[in-house]
């Protein structure tokens, strides 16, 4: 099983784990925001910050990302560049070295 399928699988038992422990849970409750007061399910509350909080992981999960990428790709570049820009210049010398000890014989 490779990475992506395992965390798939963990993912579903965690929210099978939080459906069975909200079903259990459906008495009601009131929230407070702190200008307005709402009764709910139990059940709404727990699946409506999970929801919540899968939207705020994916969002956090992907700022950033692509400067990063960006400036990995360049100096990436600019690193295989130098690397072979140094084994032209190896290639060129072990050449000259070549030519010379044929030329000596």
């Amino acid at each position: 099983m490779n990475s992506k399928q395992s965390r798939f699988v963990i993912g579903l038992v965690i929210a099978l784990i939080v459906v069975i422990f909200a079903i259990l849970n459906v008495n009601p409750v009131t929230v407070s925001f702190g200008f307005t007061h709402i009764k709910l399910p139990l059940i709404v509350l727990i699946i409506v910050t999970l929801l919540l909080g899968a939207i705020i992981t994916m969002l956090l999960s992907s700022t950033g990302n692509k400067k990063n990428d960006k400036k990995l790709s360049r100096n990436a570049k600019k690193q295989f560049s130098n690397l072979k820009v140094s084994n032209d210049s190896q290639i060129a010398d072990a050449l000259k070295e070549n030519e010379g000890k044929k030329q000596t014989k």
